[in-house]
């Protein structure tokens, strides 16, 4: 009877041992699983940020100016050639049906000058719409780029951590098989 007491206590003993070294295994395993998934969350907290390259951008056509300056000189030009027309005129002897379509001529060359400066002003809102539009496109683009480029991150993370995390449990099982095979071949 007492060889079966020292046999059952050599027994508990084994098992109690065993015990601890399966809960050393995992211990070990859980840290290391804890370390990983630090390291992940800080690897993925301090990434750099995804930013649309084209949202600063602004439309350039959309202050596009009129060229008033040339307009003026050529209102004095045309004022100066009627008014040296008008003192030959005079001079000359000249009616006044000669002086009203002087004043015509005059009239006609001011409405060339609106008129150039209406087209002008008409291209510029044109030349803004567009630019507008353009800009609208290439932001749109930039943030589609964005969105693509934050996508594949996140899922090329996900996919890291998940084989990570599954290669840590496969080396679990690997151990803990291990240790109970090695438990069978000693027994």
């Amino acid at each position: 009877m007492g060889t079966s007491s020292s046999q059952e206590a050599a027994l508990i003993e084994k098992e109690n041992a065993e015990r601890d070294e399966q809960d050393k295994i995992k211990a070990n395993f859980n840290k290391a699983r804890r370390i990983k998934e630090r390291q992940m969350k800080n690897l993925l907290k301090n990434r750099q940020a995804i930013v649309n390259p084209y949202s600063g951008l602004t439309n350039e056509m959309a202050n596009l100016g009129v060229a008033n300056k040339a307009a003026e000189f050529q209102a004095e030009q045309s004022d100066i050639a009627l008014a040296n027309t008008l003192d030959a005129m005079r001079a000359s002897g000249a009616g006044a049906g000669g002086a009203t379509a002087l004043a015509q001529a005059a009239l006609q060359s001011k409405k060339g000058i609106a008129a150039s400066l209406q087209q002008q002003e008409a291209s510029n809102q044109k030349a803004a719409a567009q630019g507008a539009q353009d800009l609208a496109k290439t932001k749109a683009e930039g943030e589609q780029q964005r969105f693509a480029a934050q996508e594949a991150r996140d899922n090329s993370d996900i996919s890291r951590a998940s084989n990570q995390l599954d290669a840590l449990d496969r080396q679990f099982e690997s151990s803990m098989d291990a240790f109970t095979n090695a438990e069978v071949v000693s027994t």
